[in-house]
């Protein structure tokens, strides 16, 4: 990965992201249909905004997205599974509209609060991870800031967000998130210019996906290997003097 690349992980293209996560909402669309007539009006708004997203026609998928969380307001464990659901796909089409990463940081923020005051209640992600994702919305917008103070601002909070998440991933054993995360808070770091914490931070994502044969690997490596070549770059090679 080139310095400086705004890319951040995940970077897959949103069609793909979109595919894979839909066969995540079966559940809740199944369950939402069996519930009654309600509940089977909210399946068909969260179908048909999947359709619209998938088709690439966002401008439709957006509000039906918001119509369907808005109609969950009575099924908070839902509503909120669907919030996370949506937050990614703001936070992946920020890129090209950046005003929608302020509301990708509200739908995280609200499941996160969900999350950490209901304990006892299983969900689908770790508050680990929603602070992950959340602090990705921070480091992918402040590559769009002209402003340096506000860039600095969104990359300090990426880096407070993502070492939160840090501790508490390694502790579930959620290995591949612990990867990513690691790979984004290096990347956090050389666009802050600290090149060395980078480094650290690269050399862990690289042993994850070298232990448990995480597809990134060759990625993550390339990326490594250009940072350790920032900090010390190799002598020119001849007889000639300089």
């Amino acid at each position: 990965m080139a310095m400086a690349n705004t890319t951040t992980r995940p970077g897959q293209a949103l069609r793909a992201l979109l595919g894979t996560a839909l066969l995540g909402l079966q559940l809740l669309v199944g369950s939402a249909m069996a519930a009654g007539s309600e509940q089977s009006k909210v399946s068909q708004l969260i179908t048909t905004a999947e359709e619209y997203a998938l088709s690439g026609n966002y401008d439709e998928a957006l509000p039906l997205y918001e119509m369907a969380i808005a109609n969950l307001s009575e099924k908070p464990h839902r509503q909120n599974q669907l919030r996370y659901r949506y937050g990614i796909i703001l936070n992946a089409l920020g890129g090209q509209r950046p005003d929608l990463y302020p509301l990708a940081r509200s739908q995280f923020d609200v499941v996160l609060r969900y999350i950490e005051s209901s304990p006892g209640i299983p969900f689908e992600h770790s508050a680990a991870r929603v602070r992950s994702a959340l602090a990705h919305t921070y480091h992918q917008h402040s590559a769009m800031q002209e402003n340096p103070n506000r860039r600095a601002l969104m990359l300090r909070n990426a880096y407070q967000l993502y070492s939160s998440a840090i501790k508490d991933l390694r502790a579930e054993g959620d290995w591949q998130n612990l990867a990513i995360t690691a790979f984004n808070i290096g990347q956090v770091c050389e666009w802050q210019g600290n090149l060395e914490e980078a480094i650290e931070w690269l050399e862990q994502a690289v042993a994850l996906d070298r232990q448990y044969g995480f597809a990134d690997l060759e990625e993550d490596q390339a990326y490594l290997t250009a940072l350790r070549e920032l900090v010390n770059p190799q002598q020119p090679v001849g007889n000639t003097a300089i």
